[in-house]
């Protein structure tokens, strides 16, 4: 007998930066994109499906980078992470849920964690993620565009994961 019926499994994701007026909850602006899911991205979640060690973790960290060189599927970390070379700008995502094929992960940055000139930003997991610039395993890198090198925003970072 021939299988006619073949399911497929497809994971894709989408961002959102909010930029809120510091310490309000005023929203001065929302910018939404597409990202690459690397190579070395859809390998941690097969491992995760197999809970390979050191892969039990899931999605933890959200990075943020000043580099604009387009995202390509051979990277393994931000270009710039932090955009000075030396400290890491990333956070424990905040806010993790689903519902259900739907991931959404949310990491708030107070104004004085994301004083950069924005162009990067990734999600990062395994148990070798940590606050420490390009530690992890990145899952996605994407590009976006926001000044906030003075430190007037506090920051909301959202990625949304879709698995259809």
């Amino acid at each position: 007998m021939e299988l006619k019926h073949r399911e497929g499994l497809k994971i894709y994701g989408k961002w959102r930066l909010t930029a809120y007026c510091k310490g309000t909850n005023i929203v001065a602006k929302v910018l939404e994109g597409e990202n690459l899911i690397v190579t070395v991205g859809k390998g941690l979640v097969g491992d995760m499906l197999i809970n390979a060690a050191g892969y039990d973790t899931g999605f933890t960290y959200c990075a943020l980078g000043s580099d604009n060189t387009a995202p390509a599927v051979g990277q393994t970390t931000l270009v710039n992470e932090g955009g000075d070379g030396v400290s890491a700008m990333r956070l424990t995502i905040t806010y993790p849920s689903r519902l259900l094929n739907v991931i959404t992960l949310s990491t708030f940055f107070k104004a004085a964690q994301s004083t950069i000139t924005l162009e990067e930003a990734a999600i990062f997991g395994h148990s070798t993620a940590t606050a420490a610039r390009n530690s992890g395993i990145m899952f996605s890198r994407w590009l976006v565009s926001f000044d906030n090198s003075g430190a007037l925003y506090d920051i909301t970072v959202t990625y949304i994961l879709t698995i259809g």
